[in-house]
This record gives C-alpha cells, structure tokens and sequence, in this order.
C-alpha cells in the first residue's frame, strides 16, 4: 500500500516537472559554449576600454606636445599676432626643456596635483611655443618682477632664501596678512632660455631685500634696483647695480633706475627726478655709469615716467612719451639733439619701444574688447598705425625682436587637469569592469 502511494507522487511529481532543456549528451556542449561567450564579451569590452584608454592618453599627449627648442640663436624670429591666455596646466621647463629664445613672457595662473599659485610663461620668438620657466629659487610673490632681455635670451628675478634675521609679523588686520608669510629676498639669478643655466647673485642682507627694479641697457647689462629691508613695510635708500652678463661681475651705478626705461641699445632714460618736472629735463644713462641731461619735455606734459610713459629711440636720439592728464593720452616726440617737439594724435594707454626709425610700438583700446589691449606700430611720420599684436596688454616684451615678421601662431594647447585625466581613466576602467560582471551574469543565465 505505501509503495504504491509513493509510486503515484512520483508520477505525479514526474507529470510536474518543466520540460524542454537540452539532452543529457548536450550539457558538455552548452557548458563550452557559455564558457566562450563569457570569454569573447570579456574580451571585446577590456578591448574597448583599452581603446579609450589609448584614445584618452594620446589627446593628453597630443595637449602637451610642442615643438623642439631651437637653440640656434641666428634662427628666424617671429612676433605672434595674438597672445593667448596660458593654461595653467602647461608643461613646464623642467618637463620639457628650456624654450629658446623668447619674445615675451606672461605671468600667469599655474597649477598642478595639489598646489596652486602664479607661474611665468615664456613664448618662444621662433616657434610660437608656450611653456612655464621653472626658475630655480624664484621669489613666487615677485614674478610679475622678472625682466626679459631686450634679445629674448636672458630673465632676470628675484630669489628668495633663508636670512639672519626675518622680520617680525607685521600686526594683522582684516586688509592684509602677516609680512612674514612672504619669502624674503636675498638676490637676484638670470636665467638663460637657450641653454637653461642660471647665474645666481645672493646679495648681503640682514633682514632681506626691497625689491625696486630690473632694467636691461641692452642684452648683456642688467641695471638692478633694490634696498635693504628695515622692518615689515619700509626699506633702505635705493642702491643700484649693473650687471654684466658676459664677465658675471656687478658694479655700482650712482642713478636710481627704478623709474628708467631702455633703449635696448645701451641706454636708459629716466625722467622721474624733480628737476625733470621743474624744467622738463630727463636723464640719459650709459652702461658704463656716464649720464647725461637732456630737455625732454614741452610745458604742458605732464607723464614721462616709467617703461609704460617714456622710450627712447635706437639711436638715443628721440623719445616718445604720453602727453596729458587724461587716459588714453596723445603721444609726442621730441627730439633730443635739435629740441624738435610733434604730438602724433593718437589716443594710446602706453608706449612699449621703437621698432625703428620711425615707427613706434605703442598700446591702444581694441573697439570690440575692454578687457585686453593691441599693440600698434605707429608711423610717427604721419601717425597711421597697423594694428600687429593682439591681447598684447597680458605680455611683456623683448623688444629688440618686435621688429620681426609678424606670424600667426597657432593656440597654445589646454592640457587636462592630471585630476580630470586620472578621473576619466579611473571611470572608464570601473565601467569597464561593470560592464563586465553584467555580461557573465547575463550569459549565465
């Protein structure tokens, strides 16, 4: 009797089961073949992640890449027709190598894994490369400060170092930090943009320097301008040394450079003294210490001080300065040998350098953008003007080379965040793996 009650569970059960499913003899063979379909998916999407991930590192490296410095100094220069606003993701000098020659450098936004702060860019004159001088020792808080020579192959800065006796912090309050948080000065380096060698002059101090200025008198004399630091806000009587390059010696000049500007030919001028207001009177200053006065200005001007207010022609023979109180001012030139005076009606925001005889690099208003300034070349025989450089306000120049042909360059790259790149290579592996885990299980069914 229980048998045949178990008997007919059985067949009741048997009657239940699902049907269909493969043969017994099929089970290898349908094993083999999920095992293989697991195995092509899995194959086929690492296969596209390693393709994005390829793809990923060549966009990186093609953002990064630049030309090769030219280290002939005799190659071709060119003046870019616009400066760029730099990345502050570009490679830097001691990724890439020093740049060569430049024509001008920019101070600018820099950044990397975890710091961030100002950085200086230079812009090569002969292949439009942009890149960031990591200069050895360089003060960060003086960038803006760094002189480039009038022939692009030479920036002088400041240097920062450990002194005897840093100053106390000055009292804070909600306008200002303590003065101690700024690195002291304790001298000045040149920086070589072809070869990369740095010249480094660390100057006796107690308390460390008050930086005033970086004149070039021409490509191989550099005109430095500083004080000794007395307490958190005040300084010495300036002092003022020419250096020179060639033989790495330095020797006094007894003419206070601060507000000079140069000729890149060997001479500056300098109108910032108070006979110069009395009796519209400057002063020409050699390399070699001599000065000279001379009459620069007419009654009714009224700013000739400074780089951005005053040059001097090649020769020494002219200077070009903005007249007038109001912004922009009309420029006028005076001759300084025959006492010859001219406005040129042309509303400018600053004077940069001569490019020659007779034209004159000089800052104006772009019409359709506020924000930035063109450098025009300026026929100081009849005042037309070309426009040449664009968003030139951002640049300082060497100015022996802005004579050049003028090129269009093209943009500097915009290399990745490192945390943007390391982010999408990381997404892309994890959705890799997800991808996946979702076929097998998919396939497994």
């Amino acid at each position: 009797m229980e048998t045949d009650v178990l008997t007919d569970l059985l067949e009741e059960l048997a009657r239940e089961a699902p049907t269909g499913g493969a043969p017994p003899g099929q089970l290898w063979r349908r094993g083999r073949r999920m095992a293989r379909t697991r195995r092509v998916g899995t194959v086929a999407i690492a296969a596209v992640a390693c393709v994005l991930l390829i793809a990923l590192g060549s966009v990186t490296w093609q953002q990064r890449a630049v030309e090769p410095p030219v280290a002939d100094t005799e190659t071709k220069t060119y003046v870019p027709a616009r400066i760029y606003t730099p990345s502050p993701f570009l490679p830097g000098t001691d990724e890439q190598g020093p740049p060569g020659v430049l024509i001008a450098t920019i101070e600018a936004e820099r950044e990397g894994w975890v710091d961030r702060g100002r950085g200086l860019v230079g812009v090569s004159a002969t292949t439009g490369d942009y890149r960031f001088l990591d200069l050895p020792d360089a003060n960060p808080e003086y960038l803006g400060d760094a002189a480039l020579s009038p022939d692009g192959r030479h920036v002088a800065y400041w240097i920062t170092g450990s002194v005897p006796d840093p100053l106390p912090e000055r009292p804070k309050v909600p306008s200002s930090s303590a003065f101690s948080e700024l690195p002291p000065i304790v001298g000045y380096a040149v920086y070589d943009t072809v070869t990369g060698k740095v010249g480094r002059r660390v100057q006796s101090t107690q308390h460390g320097l008050g930086s005033q200025a970086f004149v070039w008198f021409d490509p191989g004399h550099l005109a430095v301008t500083y004080g000794q630091m007395r307490d958190c806000c005040s300084a010495t009587p300036n002092r003022t040394l020419v250096h020179d390059l060639a033989s790495g010696t330095a020797s006094a000049l007894s003419v206070d450079v601060t507000m000079a500007s140069t000729n890149g030919r060997g001479t500056l001028i300098d109108g910032s003294a108070d006979t110069e207001r009395r009796t519209g009177t400057s002063t020409l200053i050699g390399a070699d210490g001599s000065t000279r006065s001379v009459r620069t200005r007419t009654s009714d001007a009224s700013r000739t001080s400074g780089s951005m207010f005053a040059v001097l022609s090649p020769d020494a023979t002219k200077v070009a300065f903005l007249t007038g109180s109001s912004t922009p001012d009309t420029v006028e030139l005076v001759g300084i040998e025959d006492g010859t005076t001219r406005t040129i009606d042309l509303q400018s925001l600053g004077v940069v350098a001569w490019l020659d005889a007779t034209h004159l690099a000089a800052y104006a208003e772009r019409p359709d953008d506020e924000a930035h300034l063109d450098l025009l070349s300026v026929d100081v025989r009849d005042g037309s003007t070309t426009t040449f450089v664009r968003n030139a306000d951002e640049a300082r120049f060497a100015i022996n080379l802005l004579d050049s042909p003028v090129r269009d360059q093209p943009d500097p790259p915009e290399p990745w965040s490192p945390w943007r790149i390391t982010g999408t290579a990381a997404a892309v592996v994890a959705g890799a793996a997800i991808a996946i885990l979702v076929w097998r299980r998919r396939v497994g069914r």
